[in-house]
């Protein structure tokens, strides 16, 4: 054990920040009771809580939620299982980077303490409110977007970048070959987040030109189902102050409808399929070739699986009314494309390792031979036929 005893402390400093925030969302503890009052023009103590955090587990959702923490302890044990051997051999050997590397993991610990103990939380909503960031819905409510999205995306980056500093210190740059996968979720999905928060409803025009094609696929799948199915462009919304597609279905007297922006298209998952696969392309020796083809054809399935991800929402809102589609669409929609990258990974793997490519090649060849020879034997067989009642009938006229 004194061998491993470097990475299994960093790890479990890793670990640490998100085991504390499961504890404190659980029991509904966190910080962030402040609200802003408009007449005032002041941030006051929110009475009784902040009901974004204090009212809901975060950690169920997915989309502006926390579950891709529990993802990525998964992967960094999965990564540490795979590199063991490498990584007690490229543990720093100077004190100083043992104490930066570890220091800087254990940062992220030290910000969740700050923000629900020590008043980081109010600095951390002022700076979003000065940068910007929603504050009040249209209808005079606390609005998300300042209370529950600002706050989430500034975690995902604090996590995602004292955790890549942590490793680069401790193992150099093969710190990012050894966690690569589980640096590229957690920093993509941080940097999803505060995307969307910063630029919601499609207000960034390059990713909101993926929503149109992808509401459009959508619709035309729906419309082979069977489905009564509306896309009209653009749909203006005050709220928003935005213009995105609205994709509606309906099914005799039932009606349901969705405006699709960047994220709900999944322009985020494309993102990090990409950022996914090739880390995993590095990793492997493939021909280029065949990553290319690997690539394309990942790329396409992502694709339809955000198209799939659309229907199942419309779906589920026609038939279980709106409660229930938003439920799967902030907890189980963005699982979706995680089931598919790694049973597509999987996939991947399996044909290299089994080489099934060679395998269906070779078995292809042998039938292909094996046909030859029938149809030549057959061929033989027929002529033979042929020749002999030739000859009989020759004998019968004589």
């Amino acid at each position: 054990m004194k061998k491993y005893w470097f990475h299994v402390t960093l790890i479990a400093f890793y670990c640490l920040p998100i085991i504390l925030l499961l504890f404190l969302d659980y029991y509904n503890i966190e910080g962030y009771n402040y609200i802003y009052n408009p007449a005032t023009q002041n941030f006051e103590r929110w009475d009784p809580y902040n009901v974004f955090f204090n009212q809901n587990f975060v950690f169920e959702a997915t989309w502006k939620g926390r579950m891709f923490y529990l993802f990525f302890m998964w992967l960094i044990f999965i990564e540490s299982i795979i590199y063991w051997n490498e990584l007690a051999d490229e543990k720093p050997k100077k004190r100083f980077l043992i104490i930066v590397s570890l220091t800087s993991a254990f940062v992220p610990t030290v910000y969740i303490m700050a923000v629900n103990y020590f008043g980081l939380d109010l600095a951390v909503l002022k700076a979003g409110f000065s940068f910007g960031i929603r504050a009040i819905s249209p209808e005079g409510r606390p609005w998300d977007f300042l209370y529950l999205q600002w706050p989430l995306s500034c975690e995902y980056i604090v996590f995602s970048v004292f955790f890549i500093s942590a490793a680069i210190f401790a193992y150099r740059l093969k710190g990012l070959k050894f966690f690569s996968i589980s640096f590229v979720l957690i920093a993509g999905i941080g940097a999803a987040y505060m995307f969307d928060t910063i630029y919601p409803f499609g207000v960034f025009k390059p990713l909101q030109a993926f929503a149109l094609p992808t509401a459009a696929t959508a619709a035309a799948v729906l419309d082979l189902l069977g489905y009564k199915t509306s896309l009209n462009f653009p749909v203006y919304s005050s709220l928003t102050n935005s213009n995105l597609p609205r994709l509606s279905i309906w099914n005799g007297k039932a009606y349901a409808a969705a405006d699709i922006g960047w994220a709900c298209s999944g322009v985020h998952s494309l993102l990090l399929y990409v950022l996914i696969i090739l880390v995993f392309f590095k990793r492997t020796e493939i021909s280029s070739f065949r990553k290319l083809a690997y690539f394309v054809i990942g790329f396409i399935g992502t694709y339809f699986v955000n198209v799939l991800r659309i229907c199942s929402y419309l779906f589920i809102y026609l038939y279980q009314g709106r409660v229930a589609a938003n439920t799967f669409h902030d907890s189980y929609g963005e699982l979706y494309f995680f089931t598919w990258i790694f049973a597509y990974i999987a996939l991947i793997a399996s044909i290299q390792r089994y080489m099934l490519v060679e395998r269906t090649r070779s078995a292809f060849k042998n039938a292909k031979t094996n046909f030859s020879s029938w149809f030549k034997l057959m061929k033989q067989k027929i002529k033979f036929k042929i020749g002999r009642v030739h000859k009989h009938k020759t004998y019968i006229s004589t």
